[in-house]
C-alpha cells in the first residue's frame, strides 16, 4: 500500500470525491497500482504504508501526449536518415523516459523508423524496462508526394486503395496499434505546402475499413481545410495539427462523434525559436508564413467548444530543454484557459484515446499514474514549466 497525503486535488480531474476548498486529501494506492481510496487528510493511519507527502502539492492523473515522434532527437531531421535500428531504439527508449519524467504516463507515437515502438511496447509488457504507455502506429503512410524523402525513413508510401490495404496490413502485423496517414502536405516535409490535399477519398476510406477490421482507427495529419473536412468524412478518429481549420469543418466536427481534433503547440513555438539554426530555410520560412492562420484557425475551434485532445510534435531536446512546453505553448502559441490545458492533456485524452475507463481522472479504480506539481496550475500555467516533484507509474517513484 502506498499513501500520497497531503494532495491538493482539482475538482474537474477529479471523480466522485467532494472536499471543500483548499481542503487536502489522502489518495490511497494498492498493491496493484490502482487507487483504491481517496479521503480527507489524516483520516487514516498510515500505518505499513509507504508515504509519499505531497506537501500540499497539486496531484494529477498521468500526462498524454497524443501527438509524439519517439525518434526526434532534435529539429536536424536531416540526421535521422543514416541513424542505425540500434541506436534509434536506445535513444527513443531515452526519449520515452524523459516523458515519464515529465509526468506523460501515455504515449501514442505518430510515426518512426524500424517498428522500434512496438519492440519498446513489448519489452515495457515483459517488465524489461518501464516506460509510458505507447499506443503505435509504426510508419507513416503516404502517397507520393514532393518533400518525403524529407522523412523517408518514416514513410510507407500507397498510391491506390490496394497499395493502402496492403500497407495498412504491414503496420498492423508488425504490432501496431493504429494507422497514421498523411492527408495534406507538411510543414516539415521540404517544398511540401501543408496545405494540399494530396489523397483521394478512396484510399482514405480503405485505411479506415482496414483499421474498423482489426478494432483500430486511422489517426490524419492534416493542415489544409479541404483534407480536414475529407478525413471528418471519411471517419478517421483524430484530426492532427488542423492548422487551418475553418467553421465549417468546426461545425463538422462538433456534429460528429467519430472524429476529434488533436492541436499541436509546442512544435510551433519550437519552430520559430530555433536557436540553433537545425531547421530548413524551407519549414522556417513556412513556419513564419502560417503562424497567425494558424493560430486563428485553432483558436476559433477552441472557443467554439470543442473537446481537444493533447499533443506535442516535439522533438526530445526541445522537450529536455524546456520542461512542460506543450502545456504553456498552448498559452503562449493559442489562448487556452489553464484548466482547459489540463482537461485536454488528461481527460480529453484519455476520451479520444478510449482509455477513460482507467485514465484521465484521479478516481477510485482507476490506475494510479500519479503527478505531484508544486503550485496551482489550473491558476497559472506556468507552473507546469518546472519538473514534477513526483511522478508514480507502475510501482516506480520518480523524484525530481
Amino acid at each position: 500500500m502506498i499513501l500520497f497525503k497531503n494532495c491538493r486535488l482539482i475538482p474537474e480531474l477529479t471523480e466522485g470525491v467532494s472536499l471543500d476548498v483548499d481542503q487536502l486529501a489522502d489518495v490511497w494506492v494498492s498493491d496493484a497500482y490502482t487507487i483504491e481510496r481517496i479521503e480527507v487528510a489524516g483520516t487514516s493511519e498510515a500505518r505499513d504504508a509507504k508515504v509519499v507527502d505531497a506537501e500540499g502539492g497539486t496531484l494529477l492523473p498521468g500526462f498524454f501526449d497524443l501527438h509524439a515522434h519517439l525518434c526526434l532527437a532534435d529539429l536536424d531531421f536531416k540526421q535521422m536518415r543514416n541513424r542505425s535500428c540500434e541506436d534509434s531504439c536506445f535513444e527513443m527508449y531515452d526519449f520515452a523516459r524523459e516523458y515519464l519524467k515529465q509526468g506523460y504516463t501515455t504515449i501514442r507515437d505518430a510515426g518512426g523508423p524500424f517498428n522500434v515502438t512496438p519492440a519498446l511496447k513489448r519489452a515495457a509488457k515483459s517488465g524489461i524496462i518501464n516506460i509510458p504507455e505507447l499506443i503505435t502506429s509504426g510508419q507513416i503512410m503516404t502517397p507520393t508526394e514532393v518533400g518525403n524523402e524529407s522523412f523517408e525513413s518514416l514513410y510507407a508510401v500507397a498510391d491506390s486503395p490496394y497499395e493502402v490495404r496492403k500497407v495498412c496490413r504491414e503496420q498492423f502485423e508488425n504490432g501496431n496499434d493504429v494507422i497514421k496517414y498523411m492527408v495534406t502536405g507538411a510543414y516539415l516535409n521540404e517544398a511540401g505546402n501543408p496545405g494540399d490535399l494530396i489523397t483521394t477519398e478512396d484510399e482514405l476510406r480503405e485505411a479506415v475499413r482496414i483499421a474498423e477490421m482489426k478494432n483500430s482507427y486511422v489517426m490524419g495529419h492534416a493542415h489544409g481545410v479541404e483534407g480536414i473536412k475529407l478525413a471528418i468524412k471519411c471517419g478517421l478518429r483524430t484530426i492532427e495539427h488542423g492548422s487551418f481549420i475553418d467553421d465549417e469543418a468546426i461545425e463538422m466536427l462538433k456534429n460528429s462523434d467519430k472524429t476529434w481534433l488533436v492541436p499541436t503547440a509546442a512544435i510551433g513555438l519550437a519552430c520559430l525559436d530555433d536557436e540553433d539554426g537545425t531547421l530548413t530555410d524551407d519549414a522556417l520560412e513556412k513556419s513564419k508564413k502560417y503562424e497567425m492562420m494558424e493560430k486563428n484557425a485553432v483558436n476559433s475551434a477552441y472557443q467554439a467548444g470543442l473537446k481537444l485532445g493533447f499533443g506535442s510534435d516535439i522533438d526530445r531536446k526541445n522537450l529536455v530543454a524546456h520542461p512542460g512546453m506543450e502545456f504553456y505553448a498552448r498559452t503562449d502559441w493559442f489562448d487556452f484557459k489553464p484548466i482547459d490545458i489540463l482537461l485536454q492533456a488528461t481527460k480529453y485524452s484519455a476520451e479520444i484515446a478510449g482509455m477513460v475507463d482507467r485514465k484521465g481522472t484521479i478516481a477510485v479504480g482507476k490506475q494510479a499514474e500519479l503527478v505531484v506539481i508544486d503550485g496551482k496550475p489550473e491558476e497559472d500555467i506556468y507552473v507546469m514549466k518546472q519538473m514534477p516533484k513526483f511522478v508514480f507509474y507502475r510501482g516506480e517513484l520518480i523524484e525530481n
